[in-house]
């Protein structure tokens, strides 16, 4: 084989382990959905909806989702959670005040120690709290 002969075979190669690699990095990755922000807007909560091989892992879940809780600004990731089922489970209750201090999506999520919102501020109807 000449030199050229070997170039192309490992070009060829190298394509191949590329494109395998691009194809389990689109697979295993969450795509975003959505989000939701708190009664005073400090904090979000952005869906992802699971990757095809999350899905395929948890086949008994009818809407497998991944949430990710955020404050706002600074920009910080304060939780993220397991892949949940949120069938008819998706219901956002932000307690924000001590002593509870969580944010809790339906029964299966709850991100907890999360710092209050305003310490001065006058405490917020339990409409904005649980629509």
């Amino acid at each position: 084989m000449t030199n050229i002969h070997r170039y192309w075979k490992r070009i060829k190669w190298l394509t191949i382990g590329a494109s395998l690699l691009g194809v389990i990095w689109y697979l295993g990755t969450p795509k975003y959905d959505r989000s939701h922000y708190s009664p005073r807007h400090l904090y979000r909560l952005d869906y992802y909806e699971a990757s095809w091989l999350q899905k395929l892992v948890h086949r008994d879940m009818r809407y497998p989702h991944v949430i990710r809780l955020y404050r706002v600004d600074p920009k910080t990731l304060l939780g993220e959670s397991d892949v949940v089922d949120l069938w008819i489970n998706g219901q956002i209750y932000w307690y924000l005040y001590p002593p509870m201090n969580k944010v809790r999506v339906g029964r299966d999520v709850v991100f907890e120690n999360i710092p209050p919102e305003c310490t001065d501020c006058p405490p917020l109807p339990d409409s904005a709290v649980m629509p």
